[in-house]
């Protein structure tokens, strides 16, 4: 199966009510998982890098090894970059070849945010990738943003937004956060409802790591079609290295794998 684009996978998603898993990665063990538990599930998967990754995994070469991977499976693969906040970013990854590109201006007015958007879309066709964009703002990327608090998405501000940038997605804010949860999610499912029938392209939820089984299941049939994780994937191969005290190291990097992968493949099959 070739590479594909984000709007590709979420055509068929949106359409047959289903999700399509996110996984964030920056090295092979965590690649490796995602991409095993992709094809033992039969599940389209979007392999997912961000900026912040660069100290640990170089695009030049890392954006090489996931076209490897995604060229060679035998399921659906995207290649995205997650939160990316510049033009010059954006560029970077298409040219190493990425299918698709998220840009994150969601702590800026909704004119500036609709205007680096929409450049990003007239960046992004030539190459022919998918762009996803956020309004509304969900927390949880301090690093990244001066304003990081929680603002829920509007809906008819959503509608023009997709309307006026021409974007393939859209990332919505309605209680989810980025991390750890430090209190139980409180999502709003009427929101969910009205952004599902005002909004014209596939929804996008960020933060999903920590969000119970049943609430990502309803989420997913009130119109989400890409859910995003990381912190799990994270979680899983920290407490699998806690368990090898003693090991040899290419030991450890296998229960990894295999650790990362089982993580993985629970949400994908939640996500069907």
């Amino acid at each position: 199966m070739s590479l594909v684009t984000l709007k590709e996978v979420l055509t068929d998603a949106r359409a047959k009510k289903y999700a399509v898993g996110n996984f964030d990665v920056f090295n092979l063990e965590m690649l490796r998982g995602v991409m095993e538990a992709a094809e033992e599930s039969r599940s389209p998967v979007i392999l997912a890098y961000a900026e912040s990754f660069e100290p640990f995994a170089d695009i030049r070469h890392y954006a090489k090894l996931l076209r490897s991977y995604g060229e060679a499976a035998s399921v659906p693969v995207v290649l995205h970059s997650d939160h990316s906040v510049t033009l010059e970013e954006i560029k970077r990854v298409l040219d190493c070849g990425f299918t698709s590109v998220m840009i994150d201006a969601s702590d800026k007015s909704f004119e500036e945010n609709a205007e680096l958007t929409g450049k990003v879309v007239d960046l992004a066709r030539p190459y022919g990738a998918s762009v996803e964009s956020e309004i509304g703002h969900v927390s949880g990327l301090d690093t990244l943003f001066e304003d990081d608090h929680n603002v829920f998405t509007d809906p008819q501000q959503a509608e023009r937004f997709a309307r006026e940038t021409g974007i393939d997605a859209l990332a919505v804010s309605i209680g989810n956060v980025h991390g750890v949860y430090r209190k139980e999610p409180d999502i709003q499912f009427e929101l969910l409802e009205e952004l599902n029938r005002t909004v014209p392209v596939p929804l996008v939820l960020h933060g999903a790591s920590g969000i119970s089984d049943e609430d990502t299941r309803k989420m997913v049939r009130g119109g989400i079609t890409k859910v995003n994780y990381y912190t799990d994937l994270c979680l899983a191969a920290a407490e699998c290295m806690k368990r090898q005290e003693g090991r040899h190291y290419l030991e450890i990097s296998e229960e990894i794998v295999r650790a990362v992968k089982e993580a993985a493949l629970s949400k994908m099959e939640l996500l069907k």
